[in-house]
């Protein structure tokens, strides 16, 4: 074992850490029953690779945050979902190192490299997450709070101060109401969605009247300079990239590649026959490889790949 290896880092038998794998997607679906709880003691202490195996789960359950409870009861309540889930679990708890979740932090305005994330305090005291290839200015003067998101995505959780904080984009500007969200800026469209509190929405050419175009928590919205589109239900699982990953329920195979795409700069297409097929599971955005293994031994798929061209068929 080299200098560099952790004890977490060391290898477990595939077959342990399937167990411990089956122990965590349980944990998921609810509070363990004093019976289960005994037997998961016994379990542990049966072997050092059982105990060592657990705290690899606990150590991925940390990283993973709010994720699992969303590994998603629709996911979990379909056969071939819950397949999925507990493969991808046990996939990512075989891989190592458990390092794709690093961030690093910088002061002035901020930027992301592809495949980077970047996470800071504000000197309000407000928290911003960049994403893979994200750029944002931070413009704060005795009147306001802004937050200039030139490209990519952007998640923040506003702290308390007198003067208003907006974000703005290329379609218009958000007025944060005590809030967590997230924006994010397309070719010729903003996405927003509310985890908590409210936004405002104000389209660049577009009249907003006070308590017009609110945006609640657990509603995401997509709007031009023009119009607002419809409102929509969003879940904590889009803000997945925060912790390294996709959560993938029910997402048709296009978007998975598209999604997979922001954080590489290879080309993934997939046969257009495929692009309707239906994905389940949780995906490492930052190891490509991986994540492309996983939905092939998930969904029998085959992966080609010539140069940066990737290309996922039958």
């Amino acid at each position: 074992m080299n200098s560099g290896t952790t004890t977490l880092d060391a290898a477990i038998p595939q077959q342990v850490l399937a167990q411990a794998a089956s122990w965590l997607m349980l944990m998921q679906e609810g509070p363990l029953l004093p019976a289960q709880q005994r037997e998961l003691e016994r379990w542990r202490l049966a072997s050092a690779d059982h105990e060592r195996a657990w705290k690899r789960a606990q150590h991925l359950l940390t990283r993973l945050g709010s994720v699992p409870p969303t590994l998603a009861k629709q996911t979990l309540d379909r056969p071939t979902g819950r397949r999925a889930v507990l493969r991808g679990l046990l996939l990512l708890m075989g891989a190592a190192p458990l390092s794709w979740w690093a961030w690093r932090s910088q002061a002035g305005d901020y930027r992301t490299s592809l495949g980077e994330r970047q996470h800071a305090r504000l000197a309000d005291g407000t928290q911003i997450t960049l994403n893979s290839d994200s750029a944002v200015d931070v413009l704060f003067d005795s009147a306001q709070r802004l937050l200039h998101l030139r490209r990519g995505e952007l998640y923040i959780v506003t702290a308390a101060d007198p003067r208003p904080l907006l974000a703005r984009t290329q379609q218009g500007q958000l007025l944060a109401l005590g809030t967590r969200f997230s924006v994010r800026q397309l070719a010729d469209e903003t996405v927003v969605a509310v985890y908590e509190g409210a936004v405002q929405v104000r389209p660049e050419r577009a009249s907003v009247a006070p308590g017009e175009h609110i945006i609640q928590a657990g509603q995401q919205v997509r709007f031009s300079r023009e119009h607002l589109g419809s409102i929509e239900a969003v879940r904590e699982t889009t803000l997945a990239w925060r912790n390294g990953l996709l959560v993938a329920d029910d997402m048709p195979l296009r978007q998975w590649t598209q999604e997979l795409t922001r954080y590489t700069d290879q080309h993934l297409e997939c046969d257009p026959a495929l692009g309707e097929l239906r994905v389940s599971g949780t995906f490492p955005v930052d190891d490509l490889p991986l994540a492309l293994a996983m939905l092939a031994q998930t969904y029998r798929l085959q992966v080609r790949q010539t140069g940066r061209q990737v290309f996922i068929s039958r």
